[in-house]
């Protein structure tokens, strides 16, 4: 192995593993949220955990469009979408939201995982691989430090 593809096998599996929520992994921590308590909205707060999930995998999805076909979707920071139903409508609608999740993370994941894709080439937009996986881990990992306070406040850790 040479010095340059050590180098990039490292980054990648370091991307991975920050990608799935480094020692706190976002998927557990989504599961382990109790739905009954994901519409809440704390005061002070204009959020509830139902929200703070849509906002994630909104901004999450426009990164990964990018991150799929660079040349042709150069649009990857609109303005943020933030839901405006607070209350997922059941339990079911609460774990197919996670599952998207989780499937649209492991979409991100094979893409950086990929070897031919080069994470540091820069588009027509100026962007990398490398800045949207790093854009997605530090977005989701800010918004499920909210999600991880609301869950405490709540009781549900």
């Amino acid at each position: 192995m040479t010095p340059t593809t050590s180098i990039d096998s490292l980054i990648r599996a370091q991307l991975v593993e920050l990608l799935e929520g480094g020692f706190a992994p976002n998927v557990i921590l989504l599961r382990e949220f109790d739905y009954k308590k994901a519409g809440v909205i704390l005061d002070g707060l204009h959020f509830s955990g139902w929200i703070l999930l849509g906002h994630i995998r909104a901004r999450h999805q426009t990164l990964l469009k990018f991150m799929q076909d660079p040349e042709h979707n150069s649009e990857i920071w609109p303005d943020a979408h933030w839901p405006e139903n607070h209350v997922p409508q059941s339990e079911q609608e609460w774990n197919s939201a996670i599952d998207a999740y989780e499937a649209e993370l492991g979409e991100m994941i094979q893409i950086v995982k990929n070897s031919s894709n080069d994470l540091f080439k820069v588009y027509s937009n100026g962007k990398t691989l490398y800045w949207a996986a790093m854009t997605a881990l530090h977005h989701t990992g800010y918004h499920i430090g909210q999600l991880k306070t609301i869950g405490r406040q709540l009781g549900v850790w």
